[in-house]
């Protein structure tokens, strides 16, 4: 099954993004198959353009604990949860 990677970010400080990586199927899954599922990082960044930045979590994140993440950006950790995504421990 292939899979799509969606990256969010919010910036908490010029030089501090905290990103949010969802990773779903590109098609639909069956009755109870995987949604997909999501994790947060705090991520240190030039702050130069935080848009082309964001993607270094892949390297320089640190994951957060669901609880942080889920304070940090409620509105979309309700918008995982609303479309079934689990939080990937």
């Amino acid at each position: 099954m292939s899979t799509k990677t969606e990256v969010f970010h919010r910036a908490i400080h010029r030089q501090v993004l905290i990103v949010y990586v969802a990773k779903t199927p590109t098609e639909k899954p069956p009755a109870g198959g995987w949604p997909g599922d999501w994790a947060a990082y705090v991520v240190p960044v030039p702050g130069e353009n935080h848009r082309q930045e964001a993607w270094r979590w892949e390297k320089d994140g640190s994951k957060l604990k669901e609880k942080e993440a889920r304070a940090l950006w409620p509105s979309l950790a309700a918008d995982m949860d609303a479309a079934g995504i689990k939080w990937r421990p």
